[in-house]
């Protein structure tokens, strides 16, 4: 995070609240393997369980916190939806296509900067989506 003087003060606020929300509490903890996944404009911390975009805490579902780990965990990997489905929801559904799209398509509006043109989630047609990284 840098803070430059020509932020506002909402804008420092918010640059705080966010290193808060995600910093590591159990430092005191010997061998803790703390995982933080870094993107560009992106961080994945799986211990706290939350994501930063341009230094803000992006508020994210359980499912779409847990379908982003999953894709980002392998980068470039291309998922099927039901793959996605059984490891999100860990049961089979009839609905696949239709929940898998919307968790995806609401994910893309909190951590793409242009959800109409994804960086990050790529929908790989007739298949299913892969995480770029």
């Amino acid at each position: 995070m840098i803070l430059t003087f020509s932020d506002s003060e909402e804008e420092i606020l918010n640059k705080i609240k966010s290193v808060l929300v995600c910093e590591n509490t159990v430092e005191f903890m010997d061998n803790v393997n703390i995982q933080k996944l870094r993107f560009p404009s992106l961080e994945i911390d799986q211990l706290q369980r939350c994501v930063i975009r341009e230094d803000k805490t992006v508020g994210l579902t359980r499912h779409e916190y847990d379908l982003l780990l999953y894709l980002a965990l392998s980068p470039n990997r291309v998922f099927t939806k039901e793959q996605i489905y059984q490891h999100i929801y860990e049961e089979a559904e009839s609905e696949v296509n239709n929940r898998i799209y919307g968790l995806i398509k609401n994910l893309r509006k909190k951590i793409e900067e242009n959800p109409e043109e994804p960086h990050y989630i790529e929908t790989i047609r007739g298949v299913g989506y892969r995480f770029r990284a």
